[in-house]
């Protein structure tokens, strides 16, 4: 698969999870099947953003390609590649998929519910649907970054 065409995939991914948290997003009560889907919408639709943040990197040659996802948006911001505001959103969202995950026994719906109903994962949707562009100074951040 081309570059071009991963990020075509991903864009129309993404645009197939959005459909479900914007219907979501305007119900008040959800019910058990509603709080599973809207569950592993935002999941797909942050693991998605992982992968394009792994991806970019390893097209544009980076020596370093982190296994965390939360490390592939460090890298980029380090870069200049990501504004201080989808950094912030991809760390949150990271944060919002590992507790899903990894302590759903404790996990509160609530959360999930306000940030459906705010459209919070708007910001996601935002680095998804970009379509990846830098200048020669950022490329080269890319291909010379190297861990301090």
């Amino acid at each position: 698969m081309t570059f071009q065409e991963y990020l075509d995939r991903s864009r129309e991914i993404s645009l197939n999870e959005k459909e479900i948290l914007d219907e979501m997003s305007i119900k008040e009560i959800w019910s058990k099947i509603e709080i599973r889907a809207v569950k592993n919408s935002m999941q797909v639709l942050i693991e998605n953003s992982i992968g394009k943040a792994k991806r970019i990197l390893k097209h544009f040659n980076c020596p370093i390609v982190p296994q965390k996802g939360s490390d592939a948006f460090e890298f980029m911001y380090e870069m200049g590649l990501i504004e201080d505001e989808i950094f912030s959103t991809m760390k949150s969202a990271i944060g919002l998929r590992n507790a899903m995950i990894h302590d759903y026994m404790n996990f509160n719906d609530e959360i999930l519910k306000n940030v459906v109903h705010s459209k919070s994962y708007m910001d996601i949707m935002k680095f998804l649907d970009e379509n990846p562009s830098y200048s020669s100074v950022q490329l080269k951040r890319i291909e010379n970054f190297f861990l301090a």
